[in-house]
């Protein structure tokens, strides 16, 4: 019984054949699976249902030259899919809690910056932002400054 030619053991190897040849192929068996899952995507993809809706402008004899696409010439299926070439911008959103719900002086809040709760009953009561750092006066800065938005977690 002769185990081991030139250092390596060829009977084991022998022995495991399905399980090297299972080692091997399932790499392309994988690229294989996900090749043909892309191709079955794109195939669903490319129906007249997801792309937005087209109306020839311009012919030349039976070729259409020129195509005009847009949410005009689309139905409720296929308005998702048109592209918006100049959305409206949006300033920056800070959510800012209604007047109810705003922090004021109580039995349980008793610090002198919190305004009295009769600001509810009228909504005057202020916003009150908390933000942390080492640098008081960058921070108010940047709190007061409308422009930019405030998200200041630790500065340092």
């Amino acid at each position: 019984m002769s185990f081991v030619k030139y250092g390596y053991c060829f009977d084991f190897q022998k022995r495991n054949v399905k399980t090297n040849i299972r080692l091997i192929m399932f790499p392309f068996v994988l690229c294989l699976l996900l090749v043909l899952l892309q191709r079955l995507v794109d195939s669903q993809l490319d129906k007249a249902e997801n792309k937005c809706g087209c109306v020839c402008v311009r012919r030349q004899g039976d070729t259409c030259v020129e195509e005009e696409c847009g949410l005009e010439h689309s139905d409720l299926d296929q308005v998702t899919t048109c592209p918006i070439p100049n959305p409206q911008e949006w300033p920056p959103l800070l959510q800012v809690p209604a007047p109810k719900y705003r922090a004021v002086r109580t039995d349980n809040f008793p610090f002198s910056d919190y305004p009295n709760a009769s600001c509810r009953r009228n909504g005057s009561c202020p916003v009150t932002m908390l933000f942390t750092g080492t640098n008081q006066s960058f921070g108010q800065g940047k709190f007061l400054n409308p422009y930019i938005i405030l998200f200041f977690f630790l500065l340092k």
